[in-house]
């Protein structure tokens, strides 16, 4: 009999079950990198459970059952192949592990999460109702069919698998399908409520058992889809250098041009200068440096060398992943590495938004649907994702999102940004780098202009401080001397007393000078309404036509980059301009401003508004950051202790200087840490992590819940009704589509998705309700969460130069 893993009824083509577990088994050990080990397992014990876990992970398709489901025949649940391979798996391991593991309660544990990880490997991971009351005796029946049927074919099966693995000629079925001895095992059955009670609480378990189960569920997927782990290439270096001189040729200040260069020297001095018994024990690099200074480039450049050591020394080659926190920032920083990297290697760019087409070489011929799934894998030189993507690969049990979570191991980390982080998940986060750091081997590079101490908030849920003190490595230590340089801003506080939208108007006026530009930044979107039409009527009835641009979430994606492109236009032609804006400017829009007013907010995000002033140096000295505050907007968005202890360091000052900012900053990081360690922080590590309960880790949520928010698919014009129009034939499986496979449906609508975003805005849901928005199936019946405004009510719904209309 020809066994199967797989057949495309479609195709007629089925995938031989013995070629796929031993690929499977091959690409989990190759994909293990020399330097993952936990603190009672070194590598080779990691490497060899992987083998194990890939050979014997499907060893339940070999049933009847499963071979006539294949082809159609079956359809009962005896076709279940996971548990029996888990119990399987088990036993194998078990028998094998023993002799080289000493420590009894270790062995359970490392065991019984190899079981939970074969048997869970098409799901999702949890611990939750493996073995309830009720349905145990219908479990062990099925098992027990599934096992006889094994057993009679083991010789069959067995010179199927000994045809790819010699040595398991002899392999004693007997043995390995004693479903009595689990049965009978205390251990075995009572693990699960042991460890969920916290009675082996360690975290190294949560990231042992994520990390063998990406590795699994990894090699299974690309096998299946035909795919290959491809091989690291690296990359030289010289390439960063070689760009910026063609990039800055003639178009950056040479003050600013000849201070860039100087910090990435320095950083890549630094570099170089670290032995190899540090570059082997460094997990941590640090870069703090004001913006404008070129830190994209700069930690790209440092990561390239740091790979280039990394091979030398411990002979493998790192992939390099750049997590940025905000989406419109992605496309960017995109451009800059695609110039850097050429084709020297792949560069993979993973966002909800991403699309899937522009990842594919036009040298490659590969579907769309493998296409998606290597960009969701991570099989790429280089990954550019989002804070998203990356910590809800980490904080999750869905095996759709750690599938990736494996490629972190051995990689080097470019975390940008990292005061986006919110604060109440800072202990959590700092102590998981940490311990992702000691056990998969990976570096990170922490990157920002405001270090908001987040290893330091890691130690103290660690109840450590060996991290934050001895092992970072400062790839910048002059920065302070830049920081005290700066001249570009200055903090001008007005917090005396409240003002509304008309008293505001009144005091942009007054500060404003006609030829200047500036950039308005308000809490909420409704406020930003109020603010703009009340400028543009102010400046009108002065005669002034001074152009005013309005951006926010309001309105939809294409017009905000339209807008950008716009004002930047005028920007770099030194005319003046004005933009009203929600905190969407903060998020690494590279606009550079005369001045800014900001509605008060916590200290970290005036520092972002004060980074689209007088960016390049080119505009003067200390040019003013006006700090109001409009009405109570700012108790809608941030922290009470926030808002708070940014107040009491604010009113200190008439004015703060920009080389004070990173002092202050400080002392704010300082303040927060001494307050200890937040709820939501515990809550995680201390019941989800250390006791493996999966229903409490998706409380990491980065983004705060969006169940009470609408998205709104906004028809305004042709392109935005022919993507309309290709997203239901999707769904409908119309015209061409009715001959593509669920996958290649799935990938395409995941591409069209990415493109309808442009006009797609977010909408609370009560707003949505009250102005009677329609869903979209009314359009032709599709099936669909979005809501939908219509050619024919954009008028009425839908402003152009403000967005969504609140009637």
């Amino acid at each position: 009999m020809k066994y199967l893993a797989h057949f495309d009824k479609d195709k007629r083509y089925g995938q031989p079950l013995n070629e796929h577990l031993k690929a499977v088994a091959e690409m989990c050990t190759e994909i293990v990198p020399n330097v993952v080990k936990f603190k009672d397992m070194d590598n080779d014990i990691i490497k060899y459970l992987a083998y194990n876990i890939g050979f014997f992970h499907d060893i339940g398709k070999y049933s009847n059952f499963f071979q006539e489901y294949l082809i159609g025949n079956y359809k009962g649940s005896y076709k279940n192949h996971a548990h029996i391979s888990a119990c399987f798996s088990y036993l194998f391991l078990f028998d094998k592990v023993k002799m080289i593991c000493k420590n009894e309660n270790l062995m359970y544990i490392l065991m019984y999460l190899c079981y939970i990880v074969v048997r869970m490997h098409h799901n999702s991971l949890t611990l939750d109702r493996l073995f309830t009351i009720e349905g145990q005796d219908v479990m062990w029946q099925e098992l027990n069919v599934i096992r006889q049927n094994l057993f009679e074919n083991q010789h069959q099966i067995l010179d199927d698998l000994s045809s790819i693995a010699p040595n398991l000629k002899d392999l004693d079925f007997s043995t390995y399908l004693d479903l009595e001895r689990l049965k009978g095992n205390k251990y075995f059955m009572n693990t699960p409520q042991l460890l969920k009670m916290g009675r082996f609480a360690d975290e190294q378990w949560y990231f042992f058992l994520i990390y063998m189960f990406s590795l699994l569920v990894d090699s299974d997927k690309l096998d299946s889809a035909e795919l290959v782990h491809r091989s690291g290439k690296s990359i030289s270096h010289s390439r960063v250098a070689k760009y910026l001189a063609f990039k800055d040729n003639g178009s950056v200040d040479k003050t600013l041009l000849l201070k860039r260069e100087n910090a990435r020297r320095e950083m890549m001095n630094n570099v170089d200068s670290l032995t190899d018994e540090q570059i082997k024990n460094s997990r941590f690099f640090i870069i703090t440096a004001p913006t404008g200074i070129g830190k994209t480039l700069s930690s790209l450049q440092c990561a390239l060398r740091l790979q280039q050591r990394i091979q030398d020394i411990e002979e493998y080659v790192p992939k390099i992943i750049t997590a940025i926190p905000f989406i419109n920032i992605i496309e960017q920083t995109r451009k800059e590495y695609e110039n850097v990297i050429g084709d020297q290697a792949s560069l993979v760019v993973h966002h909800r938004l991403a699309d899937i087409a522009s990842n594919i070489k036009s040298s490659e011929n590969i579907p769309i649907s493998k296409a998606l799934l290597e960009i969701e894998a991570w099989e790429g030189d280089v990954i550019l994702t989002t804070f998203v993507q990356l910590f809800q690969s980490i904080f999750t049990g869905r095996n759709s999102a750690l599938k990736k979570l494996n490629k972190l191991a051995g990689s080097i980390v470019i975390l940008d940004e990292v005061q986006a982080i919110p604060e109440k998940y800072m202990p959590l986060v700092g102590a998981t780098l940490q311990k992702i750091s000691e056990y998969y081997g990976t570096r990170f590079i922490l990157m920002t202009a405001t270090q908001p101490k987040i290893l330091e908030f890691g130690d103290r849920l660690l109840n450590s401080h060996e991290y934050s003190s001895k092992k970072t490595i400062d790839l910048f230590p002059s920065s302070e001397t830049y920081f005290a340089q700066l001249k570009r801003t200055k903090f001008v506080p007005v917090l005396e007393e409240e003002m509304n939208t008309d008293k505001f108007v009144e005091f942009f006026i007054e500060k404003w000078n006609p030829l200047k530009s500036a950039v308005i930044v308000v809490n909420t979107i409704k406020r930003s309404i109020e603010v703009y039409y009340a400028l543009k009527s102010e400046l009108k009835g002065r005669g002034i036509d001074t152009p005013v641009y309005y951006l926010s979430t309001n309105i939809i994606p294409k017009k905000r980059m339209s807008v950008i492109q716009e004002v930047d236009k005028l920007l770099r032609a030194n005319k003046s301009v004005i933009l009203v804006s929600t905190q969407t400017i903060e998020a690494g829009v590279d606009l550079d401003f005369d001045m800014a007013f900001r509605d008060f907010a916590p200290l970290d995000s005036l520092v972002q508004t004060a980074g689209r002033v007088n960016r390049n140096s080119k505009k003067g000295e200390h040019l003013p950051v006006y700090i109001v505050k409009l009405d109570r907007d700012s108790d809608y968005i941030y922290y009470l202790f926030n808002r708070k202890l940014t107040m009491n360091l604010l009113r200190k000052y008439k004015e703060i200087y920009e080389w004070q900012y990173n002092k202050i900053v400080d002392r704010y990081y300082d303040k927060i840490l001494s307050l200890g360690i937040p709820q939501e922080s515990k809550n995680i590590w201390n019941e989800g992590i250390l006791k493996l309960d999966f229903n409490k880790i998706p409380e990491f949520k980065l983004i705060e819940d969006l169940s009470f928010i609408c998205d709104v698919y906004v028809e305004k014009d042709e392109n935005a009704t022919i993507l309309a129009n290709e997203y239901e034939n999707i769904i409908l499986k119309r015209g061409d589509y009715a001959h593509y496979n669920s996958f290649e449906r799935k990938a395409l609508l995941r591409n069209i998705t990415a493109k309808m975003n442009d006009y797609i805005i977010q909408v609370k849901e009560r707003k949505v309700e009250s102005n009677l928005l329609q869903n979209f199936e009314i359009r032709n019946g599709v099936q669909s969460s979005l809501r939908w405004i219509s050619p024919k009510d954009v008028s009425k719904l839908y402003d152009e130069e403000t967005g969504f209309k609140f009637v």
